[in-house]
């Protein structure tokens, strides 16, 4: 039996997570929620999750900031980060994102068939770069 994928859920103080946490839950993922910059780097190092989920108004540090943190640590390069957010909805939001590592960027709210397939997506075409290989985003 496969193990269920755990997706690391770092939201901001100004919105209630758990509608995502819902559908993720009902898509088969195990949902572990945190709160702010500290939290997400302390459940990063207890388990590494299948893929982060980072709201870009998080408490202590941009998603954009986590995201470029996370893809300079070599233990964090091996899962998909998706930043997303309800304020930033421009173009160069998604820009910045991928620029900082993330495989996608989620303009919220969304429909939630829609949101449980990006990350789907994101898991399903997110490929580790070979040693010494730069990635294109």
């Amino acid at each position: 039996m496969k193990p269920t994928p755990t997706i690391l859920l770092a939201h901001d103080q100004q919105e209630n997570p758990e509608a995502r946490k819902h559908f993720l839950e009902l898509a088969g993922f195990r949902v572990v929620l945190v709160k702010n910059h500290a939290e997400l780097v302390a459940a990063l190092a207890k388990e590494p999750p299948a893929l982060a989920l980072i709201d870009i108004l998080l408490e202590g540090k941009t998603g954009f900031d986590a995201a470029r943190e996370l893809r300079e640590q070599t233990q964090t390069q091996a899962f998909p980060i998706v930043l997303c957010s309800h304020v930033y909805r421009l173009r160069t939001f998604r820009d910045e994102a991928l620029r900082c590592g993330a495989q996608d960027y989620l303009v919220l709210p969304l429909a939630p068939e829609e949101f449980v397939r990006r990350i789907q997506r994101a898991l399903a075409t997110f490929a580790q770069p070979a040693s010494g290989a730069s990635s294109a985003a």
